[in-house]
């Protein structure tokens, strides 16, 4: 006996004709291999069937969303220390290629020779400018060099408190519009 039309039924029952229908159980009251195979099937979709959805534990939500904000914040500082160490190995690289350029295009000798006189000047410099800014220090009014102070100094106070706000805020809030 052929089961192919019958095993096929069993599986798509929902798009089959009342005729075939009372065929497929006349056939499966008859045929062993048949009415196994159907039982297995709606065992299958017993199984397949919806279950209820299960009500969320107390607190996941609020849980989940600590824990994804906290797994942004990580990967984001991972990606910020990436470029970072990025950035400062390229720096560091270039740096060696150009002192490497350096002593190939200039003699050790003539560095050697500009280093011994640049450290043997260096307090000569040095006493230089603290002439000049003590020539231009007496040229300047004292109200002058007061006034100038005081802005910088308000300017430098304000800069900060604005620098200092800005990351307070950023590390209580975070970044937003992310």
């Amino acid at each position: 006996m052929s089961h192919l039309p019958f095993e096929n039924w069993i599986f798509e029952r929902e798009k089959l004709t009342p005729s075939q229908i009372s065929e497929l159980e006349a056939h499966v009251k008859s045929c062993q291999q048949c009415s196994q195979l159907q039982t297995a099937w709606k065992g299958v979709e017993v199984l397949l069937e919806k279950p209820p959805l299960a009500p969320a534990p107390p607190q996941f939500v609020n849980r989940f969303q600590a824990n994804l904000a906290q797994r942004k914040a990580n990967r984001q500082k991972r990606q910020i220390r990436i470029i970072l160490f990025g950035l400062g190995g390229s720096f560091i690289l270039l740096s060696i290629i150009l002192v490497v350029r350096l002593l190939w295009s200039v003699p050790p000798a003539q560095i050697l020779s500009d280093l011994i006189g640049w450290i043997t000047l260096a307090p000569q410099r040095w006493s230089e400018l603290r002439y000049i800014l003590y020539y231009w220090g007496s040229q300047i009014p004292p109200l002058t060099l007061l006034v100038f102070v005081l802005i910088l100094v308000g300017w430098s106070i304000l800069l900060l408190t604005l620098w200092f706000l800005t990351l307070q805020r950023l590390s209580h809030q975070g970044v937003r519009g992310q």
